[in-house]
């Protein structure tokens, strides 16, 4: 599947940056979750582009995300997850 393809690929670019990444859900939910001292990104791929959800430290499980964006290339996607988790 093409989502999971691409999702594997960002999560083996993340992995020795990062103390947490890893592929999570199934299929068309898969999703890529980064964790880097509290701080997490969410990385899902939506109609061909990428939808990113940021959250800072929180105790609050049900805490929404700070922000969410999409963007389109994969190099966008790296760039805008090591600038939150900096």
């Amino acid at each position: 599947m093409i989502v999971k393809t691409k999702l594997t690929e960002l999560q083996d670019e993340l992995m020795p940056q990062f103390e947490n990444v890893c592929l999570r859900g199934r299929g068309a939910s898969s999703f890529v979750y980064v964790l880097e001292k509290g701080r997490a990104v969410e990385v899902s791929e939506e109609n061909g582009g990428f939808w990113l959800e940021f959250w800072d430290r929180s105790d609050d499980e049900d805490a929404p995300p700070v922000k969410e964006m999409t963007l389109e290339s994969p190099e966008q996607v790296l760039r805008e997850i090591r600038r939150w988790l900096a």
